[in-house]
């Protein structure tokens, strides 16, 4: 997965605006991994779209969208995760 700073980039290059605060949220340290790959779960979206849109604005939201695409993309294991986590090995 990028770093935050790796993520900021992207969102400069993408939209002309870092949206520090939206990959901050994603993927600080103070939360909980339970809670990080949560927020990246894409069966999640819909849970955290009313809350993104609060704190970050409507472009926020695209942000957030594009935070997880990225990760995903860039993250192999997740994927392999997230589809192992549905046949509930453990």
């Amino acid at each position: 997965m990028p770093s935050i700073k790796e993520h900021v980039k992207l969102s400069l290059k993408r939209s002309g605006k870092g949206y520090r605060e939206v990959h901050e949220w994603m993927d600080r340290k103070r939360i909980s991994c339970k809670e990080r790959i949560a927020r990246h779960n894409i069966a999640n979206i819909p849970k955290f779209l009313p809350f993104v849109e609060k704190q970050f604005g409507k472009d926020g939201i695209n942000e957030y969208l594009q935070h997880i695409k990225d990760d995903y993309e860039k993250n192999v294991v997740m994927k392999i995760f997230m589809t192992a986590k549905k046949f509930r090995f453990w």
